[in-house]
């Protein structure tokens, strides 16, 4: 008892020549344990609610502190530096150190030189987990003998079976109009009759020239507007086999990329999952977010029978144009776009007035109706002519030459002449509403290009600022303040703006396109104007 109370008496007197403020008390949590002595209160422990996220380190079985391991392992908490970069639009704050261009940590090896910044981007790349495109690297010069947009179209002027019956209409359509001149061509006729009664045979040779017709001068002057109006469609069905052509190539573009995406996208979501998964074994993570991303991961197989469907697809439509095999790596786009040179809008409507096909068309056919309105008022009048015939019967010939009057009475002409007028005035409406449908047309048109070219540049910054964000989350995840959900929604807001991207790389080009046609560019000039921007050749 006497050892007793001396250790008591010393331990009392110890604890009293200590500081106040270094005083401890122990937990009702802990009791029997003495806290360190610190010489300044500790910083609050905040934990991360986010299930899956790296957390302190636990109490094994064996009563010594572990931490399951990470993948990958947590990074090490960095030293005060510079300050991170500050959102676009927003100034630094005053005395802040030079922020690290393009938001990579800038690594320099000991003794040696700071990365570049070419470096520094190839770093952030190789950060991004492998999320890149077919066109993430430098254009590769296309075989001598892949297929190209012109080429496409050249092989659709010889092949496409549409196109091929638009060269027989045009020619039936010449042909019809040459046939207009025969209303002021010489007719000639030959007769036999052999008759019982009066003892021989007749013969009769009848040649007949119209001097004054009015029908056959409006039948006449039809051939020109016909022939114009034959050309004019022939130039139409042009532009429609460059439309369907190109359409078919952005097609095949379209599900090549979505394609190429969704590879890299499974890859990086393989490894998001594969992380999950094992977060989930070791008691790190939770069930819900592993079954989240492996959902994700298998919508992307799936979604890979469903492209390369479309890829099928859009091969077989410019096949059938082409009329032969298309390899579909032959359509890539290249890393950078080429320009898109806007001449003022004015420039393009002065050109559509005079070289647009469907105004022309148009209004050949506006003065074709006003001729065959004449013709047909025109047959109500008389036909004078000469006339030539000899005749011979029962030996006896004879022949005169002479003028002709063929007065034709027929009250169905009348009502026809109201009709063919109504139509006349048709034609002349319809040219009205084509040229009015291409002026607002060349103007959408022209908005949409001129605004597109902009908009694709901002979705390249897009893509930027969407591996950025992979890669902030992917660091944040690491530090305990993110979720590797968080991290798969960055993967997948890349793979959107990229698909976005490529969606609006192919309707530019078609919109570049229609606009050239509509302002009377000739279609192979076009469709190789619209090659030089989308294929960059």
């Amino acid at each position: 008892m006497a050892h007793a109370r001396f250790f008591c008496c010393a331990a009392v007197a110890a604890l009293s020549v200590l500081p106040a403020h270094a005083q401890t008390s122990t937990s009702s949590g802990e009791s029997g344990i003495a806290a360190l002595p610190q010489t300044t209160p500790p910083p609050p422990v905040t934990t991360d609610p986010v299930p899956s996220s790296p957390v302190l380190p636990q109490t094994s079985i064996g009563g010594q502190p572990g931490q399951y391991p990470l993948a990958p392992s947590p990074r090490p908490i960095a030293t005060p530096g510079p300050v991170p970069d500050q959102p676009l639009g927003v100034p630094a704050r005053p005395g802040a150190q030079p922020t690290r261009p393009s938001g990579v940590p800038a690594q320099t090896a000991p003794g040696g030189p700071a990365p570049t910044g070419a470096e520094q981007e190839a770093q952030r790349i190789r950060m991004l987990n492998g999320i890149a495109t077919g066109r993430s690297g430098p254009d590769t010069a296309p075989s001598p003998n892949a297929l190209d947009l012109v080429k496409a179209f050249d092989l659709g002027y010889e092949n496409d079976p549409t196109f091929r019956a638009a060269v027989a209409e045009r020619q039936v359509n010449r042909l019809t109009a040459d046939q207009s001149i025969a209303g002021y061509l010489p007719s000639a006729s030959y007769s036999f009759a052999n008759i019982p009664t009066e003892n021989g045979t007749r013969h009769v040779v009848s040649v007949t020239q119209p001097l004054v017709s009015v029908s056959g001068y409006a039948t006449l002057k039809q051939r020109g507007p016909r022939r114009r109006y034959a050309d004019a469609t022939f130039e139409v069905r042009e532009q429609d086999l460059a439309v369907r052509t190109v359409t078919a190539i952005t097609d095949i573009i379209k599900a090549n990329e979505a394609s190429a995406l969704n590879e890299s996208k499974i890859e990086a979501l393989r490894t998001q999952s594969d992380r999950a998964e094992r977060l989930y074994r070791n008691g790190l993570g939770t069930i819900t977010d592993a079954r989240d991303i492996q959902v994700r991961y298998e919508q992307s197989l799936a979604n890979r029978v469903l492209l390369r469907s479309d890829q099928i697809a859009a091969a077989a439509r410019l096949e059938s144009i082409t009329g032969g095999a298309v390899e579909t790596d032959d359509f890539r786009l290249p890393s950078h776009f080429g320009p898109i040179a806007l001449q003022p809008a004015d420039s393009y409507l002065m050109r559509q007035e005079t070289a647009n096909p469907q105004i022309a068309a148009a209004r050949e056919n506006e003065r074709i109706g006003r001729l065959e309105a004449l013709r047909t008022r025109g047959s109500m009048f008389p036909v004078v002519g000469a006339s030539a015939t000899y005749s011979s019967r029962a030996g006896v010939e004879s022949s005169y030459v002479g003028l002709s009057v063929n007065a034709p009475l027929n009250a169905g002409t009348f009502f026809q002449s109201g009709a063919a007028n109504a139509t006349a005035r048709r034609s002349a409406e319809e040219r009205r509403a084509t040229e009015a449908r291409a002026r607002v047309e060349l103007q959408r048109l022209y908005a949409l290009v001129d605004g597109g070219q902009q908009a694709l540049a901002l979705s390249s910054k897009a893509i930027e600022s969407a591996e950025l964000s992979v890669y902030a989350n992917t660091q944040s995840y690491e530090g305990g303040v993110r979720t590797n959900v968080d991290v798969v929604n960055a993967i997948q807001t890349v793979f959107e703006v990229k698909n976005t991207q490529v969606t609006a790389a192919t309707t530019l080009a078609l919109n570049y396109l229609n606009l050239l046609l509509l302002a009377g560019v000739p279609s192979e000039d076009a469709v190789e104007a619209t090659q030089r921007f989308l294929l960059n050749r």
